[in-house]
Formats: C-alpha cells, structure tokens, sequence
C-alpha cells in the first residue's frame, strides 16, 4: 500500500483534554513549514503499537501474539490460529504510517513516516544546527530498529531502504522489500556504532534541556539509552544465534566480557519502559481483558501454581470457586464462556490506567546472558538465570505498586521477600541443575513468562526460535490455519498496490514460512 504519507495528525477531538497537553510535546509537520525533531520525538513514543492501546492489544496483541505464544488463554473456534487480515494489515501501516483503527485515547505517527520525516527535517537544517539536533535522530534510532526488528520477526522481509519516501522526496514511489536477514544484520552494526556515539555524546544545556522535555522514556538520560542500544544489540544477536551462531557468539562474547564498553540494562531502573500519565495519556485496556479474561492452564496449572510461583498472585486473580485453575488447551467454547477460570489480576491490570510500554527489561537481559553463557561458556550462568527470575518478580510487583486505577479500591500487594524467592529457586522444576539442554529449557521457559502479555510479541518470537515452553495447542477444524501460523500474511495491499516489488516476495508469503531466525 500507499506506505509513504506524511505524518497524520494523531489525537482525536473526542479526547480534547489530552490534546492541549499532549500538543506540546509533539507537531504535525503538515501544518507548519518545518519540523522541531525533540517534538517529532516524543510523538513517536505515542505510536499505539508501543503504548498500551486497546486497539492494539484487543485487535492485534491477545487474538495474535498472545494466543500464538500461549501467554492468553483463547476461545476456541474453526478460525483462531487465522488472523484477521484488517487486523493485521493495521499492524503493517501503524509501523509504516500510523493512524488505523480506533483508539480510547490517543493514535501516534507511523514509525517510519515520522523517522523519515526527521531524516528529512535534520538534513535541511544548517550544520550547526545539525550538531545539536543529531542526537534526536540518534535516540529515535533505537526505536525505529526495535519496532523493525518486530516488523521483521511477525513478517520476514519487509520494505525498509527504500520506504516513505513522500517524507524524504515529497513524491510517491513504491519500495522494495529488503531481506530479513540483511536488515538484522544492518541494524546490528548500527546498534554498535550506537553505542560509541552515546558513550561520548555531550549536550549543551538547551539541548539537554530539550531533550529532557521530549524524551518521555529516559528524560534525556544518554547512559539508559547506550544501556537501552546495547540490550537490543543482544537481544537481536541471540535472535539470529541459531541460524548464524558464529557471529552471534564472537559479538556477544565481546559485548559480555567488556560491560565497561557495552553496559546493559542490568537492573530494573534502567528498563526501557513507558509509564503512563493518566491525567493526560493512559492505557485503559479494561474492555481488553473482559474480551480475553483468562489464564492458560500450561502457564497458569503447570509453571506458576505448580512450583509456588511469586508472580501468581501478582499475574492472576482466583475464581471464586475453582480458584487459581486456568483454561485448558483442549477446552471447549461452551467451557469458556461458562467460565470459572482464574482472570488477569484486577489491580496490575483489569483496572489499572499505569500499564507500561514495555521496550526492553533487566530480566530479559539476564535470561539472554545466562543463554549465553550456558551455550559459551562466558559467564555464569546460573547466576544470571536467578538474577532474571528475581528482576521480573520485582518489575511485575513495581507494575501493580504503581496502579492508578481506573475504578474499584485495591491495595497494593507486598511484594514476595528475598527467602520466598529464594524458595522458588529451589524447586526441583526451577533449581538451575539438569542437562544443559534441561538448563537451556529452563532459561527460555522463564524468560517467556516474564514476557507475558506485555512482550507478546517477544514471547512468539522466542518460542518459535528456541521451540521453548513445549507447547500443545489444539487443532482447528480450519483448513487454513489448524495450528498456529510461522509468520504473518503480506496485507492485500501489498499485492494490489506495490504488485512488482511484492512479486519479488512473494513464493515466501505463505503462513508455514520460517523466518530466518527460525531454523529448528
């Protein structure tokens, strides 16, 4: 499709009261003569694919990601492993333009349109106003890698190189798309370059300033940023560790044994997470998890009730009479809608305003350096295994300690203490001990729970690389789509619109497609 507008204008007018403020953060580049790259900026963050959106999340996130991955439990129909195609196609614009669907609150750029639109802002400034404005460019780097990388892990190839050009050229022309591969490997040694630039980048006080003001993550911190480059850079290189594990384990082992040269985010201050401001922006996605209220069993029955998990009670809210019992994988749609089954936990977030963007996490971090290490033998593995499991515990607990809600009158809950964690570490289905196949299973299995429904996307990225939870999913009487798919359908679009460039493609456009991370 016509991938290639300039910005759209992303508030709606039922939602005035957030327009006025959120109108200072952020400019339409079609109503003014140039663009402010700080503003541009911070409208990126408001892109509904990174906020909590309940257009996202009911239409794309728990139906999609999350039912692939098994992190939401989902009713059972001839058609639920086959995404709806107007779903899916949204997901493609919102990356490229921005502006689909309905959203409660607020609809953010496309992420590449308003990129491209900095590219083109930045090189119309004069040089020494480009010394002040790069770093602007830079940070949105980061973001526009992470959200291609997922474009890339939900489709394969997608165009990159070539796209948006009306916000470069101001004239329409059809990109190409780029290989997968490539493009990982692309941004893998930018991500580096990244890191050089944030480990020296100075800023004057208006531009420090400025960048304060528009960054709605980090506040203009640069070391959570070079943190936030070099995380991604890691998690992007175990991504590709199975289909080129030589590259992977030289750069990763070069990253692991110089922290002082490549810091990470190795604690949960530095995560790469948005929180919310309710008083202007929030994520309301009550009406989300009444449509997708219950816990699946695998993850529920067998991984957290089973070994007394610290995060149960945090995650899940017991049903009344059957308590913490979740819905099985062979269940029926008559079952489901009678119910019974325990629900996503009403405070962390039924009814909480304050559920974060979440980009990247400290626990995530170490589940991918205790892989490392176990495969490479670079650092300690356990160590780092048992670091990840503590870090998701507290993050989950931050997430209900911080809730704003929407209605009802809950109280915080206390977070588990260090001996009940430690308690956790020792069950037998937990302990760091077995095989190192049995070790490796135990890393991916906790760095998918920790992913959960925040990271959903992650989650099925993850468990179509390492095959990791064994998953049983029920078979469809679809034709189309009895089991869940490899990857995603190219939108109609591509083929009515861009025909000569998706015809390059197109023998890989099918939903049994591997990408090329997935090489089990």
């Amino acid at each position: 499709m016509k991938r290639l507008f300039i910005i759209f204008a992303f508030l709606a007018a039922a939602f005035s009261s957030c327009k006025k403020s959120l109108e200072e953060n952020y400019m339409n580049p079609e109503l003014t003569t140039s663009g402010s790259l700080g503003k541009l900026l911070s409208g990126m963050y408001l892109n509904k694919r990174i906020h909590p959106s309940y257009w996202d999340w009911y239409t794309f996130v728990m139906p999609t990601t999350g039912a692939f991955s098994q992190t939401v439990a989902l009713s059972p129909g001839a058609q639920m492993y086959v995404p709806s195609t107007s779903y899916t196609e949204n997901r493609w614009v919102d990356y490229y333009d921005g502006a689909t669907g309905t959203d409660y609150n607020y609809s953010g750029p496309g992420i590449m349109s308003n990129y491209r639109e900095m590219e083109t802002v930045y090189n119309a400034m004069s040089a020494e106003d480009q010394q002040t404005g790069l770093i602007f460019l830079k940070v949105a780097q980061v973001i526009l890698y992470d959200q291609t990388s997922q474009m890339i892990d939900l489709w394969g190839d997608i165009p990159f190189s070539a796209s948006n050009s009306l916000n470069v050229t101001r004239s329409l022309s059809y990109a190409k798309f780029d290989d997968a591969a490539s493009l990982y490997d692309t941004m893998i040694t930018n991500l580096k370059v990244l890191n050089a630039y944030f480990d020296t980048a100075t800023l004057a006080t208006l531009q420090a300033t400025e960048l304060k003001k528009q960054d709605l993550m980090f506040n203009g911190d640069l070391g959570k940023w070079q943190r936030y480059a070099n995380s991604l850079r890691l998690r992007l290189l175990m991504r590709i560790s199975n289909y080129d594990e030589a590259t992977a384990k030289t750069e990763v082992t070069t990253m692991l044994n110089d922290p002082a040269t490549y810091p990470l985010i190795t604690a949960n201050e530095y995560n790469a997470v948005l929180w919310m401001s309710p008083t202007t922006v929030k994520s309301d996605l009550n009406d989300v998890f009444s449509g997708y209220p219950y816990a699946p069993a695998y993850l529920l029955d067998t991984l957290m009730l089973a070994n007394n998990d610290p995060r149960t009670d945090v995650f899940w809210d017991a049903d009344g009479t059957n308590g913490f019992k979740g819905f099985p994988v062979n269940g029926t749609t008559a079952q489901y809608e009678a119910g019974g089954y325990a629900t996503f936990d009403s405070a962390t977030f039924f009814y909480n305003y304050n559920i974060p963007a979440v980009l990247m996490t400290a626990a995530e971090v170490s589940f991918l350096k205790a892989e490392a290490d176990e495969r490479w033998t670079i650092g300690t593995a356990q160590t780092d295994y048992e670091n990840g499991i503590t870090q998701s515990t507290a993050f989950y607990y931050s997430i209900n300690s911080n809730m704003v809600l929407k209605s009802g009158d809950y109280t915080a809950l206390t977070a588990p203490t260090t001996a009940t964690i430690s308690t956790y570490l020792l069950k037998n289905a937990i302990a760091y001990s077995g095989t190192t196949t049995e070790k490796l299973a135990k890393i991916y299995t906790q760095k998918w729970m920790n992913f959960f429904v925040l990271q959903a996307g992650q989650a099925w990225a993850e468990y179509r690389r390492t095959g990791y939870p064994v998953l049983d999913f029920a078979t469809s009487t679809s034709a189309s789509g009895p089991t869940p798919p490899n990857r995603l359908l190219y939108p109609s679009s591509e083929q009515l619109y861009n025909s000569a460039n998706y015809s390059a493609v197109s023998g890989k456009d099918t939903r049994d497609t591997k990408i090329f991370w997935d090489v089990n």
